[in-house]
């Protein structure tokens, strides 16, 4: 391959990954959001941002819901109809989540956030005392250590909301439930990058969670580290951990962080 076809592969990839960009943006801005408000957060020409909307809307992946505005078009309906995310996910984690379970000797869970509960997509038994944990059970997000380190990565909105429709019960002496106290919780799991459950959605049982981010920026899921202990579950196992969340993020499409 000479450097000429090797150069124009190399624009073509930068190009479709700029487009994809704008796609997403304007997914998740919706109708209400202008092609020239998106152009201008990405940033991008608006002219670059019109031709490409213009081949979006001829192959059906969006269509024109007013002057500037568009939203997901049949063929996105069609897309997402033979894709389950879940189902994705869970392929994805199930290899990693299962030799991390095995190099810690302990239970490993993924799980994502939905409507305010923890979703557990895959666990693994990698040794120690058995979790009373399986795959789809739901459990409560305040009180768990995926749950908080998903909620923490929330909008100011999304915590809001799941913070006004408490009360919030205490499961164990050690649970916090005072809506200002997660608050500070949120932050402080934003800062130091992980979230611990001391035994706080059942006596003796531990856990350590870090989230795992995908592409543009976004935490979908996260991974964790639990443990019936008589003590939260070591920070030395942090790295594995947050080892086994950056893989999984470069297998779903993950920007990095």
């Amino acid at each position: 391959m000479n450097s000429e076809s090797s150069s124009a592969e190399v624009q073509g990839a930068a190009a479709l990954e700029r487009g994809l960009v704008l796609l997403d943006q304007i997914l998740e801005g919706g109708p209400t959001a202008s092609l020239a408000q998106i152009a201008d957060r990405i940033p991008m020409p608006i002219s670059t941002a019109q031709r490409l909307v213009a081949v979006f809307v001829r192959q059906g992946l969006l269509c024109r819901v007013g002057p500037g505005r568009y939203a997901g078009g049949v063929r996105m309906a069609q897309w997402n109809s033979h894709c389950d995310w879940h189902e994705s996910l869970a392929e994805a984690a199930r290899p990693l989540v299962t030799a991390l379970a095995r190099a810690v000797g302990a239970t490993v869970h993924c799980g994502v956030l939905e409507a305010g509960m923890v979703t557990y997509l895959v666990k693994a038994h990698g040794g120690g005392q058995p979790v009373l944990t399986s795959e789809q059970s739901q459990l409560e997000a305040y009180c768990s250590g995926i749950g908080k380190a998903l909620l923490a990565h929330q909008s100011a909105e999304l915590q809001e909301a799941y913070l006004a429709a408490g009360p919030f019960v205490a499961l164990t002496d050690r649970t916090t439930t005072d809506p200002d106290q997660l608050r500070r919780l949120f932050e402080q799991i934003l800062a130091q990058g992980y979230a611990v459950d001391d035994a706080e959605l059942q006596p003796g049982l531990y856990c350590l969670a870090v989230p795992v981010w995908a592409a543009g920026e976004r935490v979908v899921a996260a991974v964790s580290i639990s443990m019936r202990s008589d003590a939260p579950v070591s920070l030395t196992l942090l790295d594995p951990l947050k080892d086994c969340a950056r893989r999984l993020g470069r297998r779903i499409g993950a920007g990095g962080a």
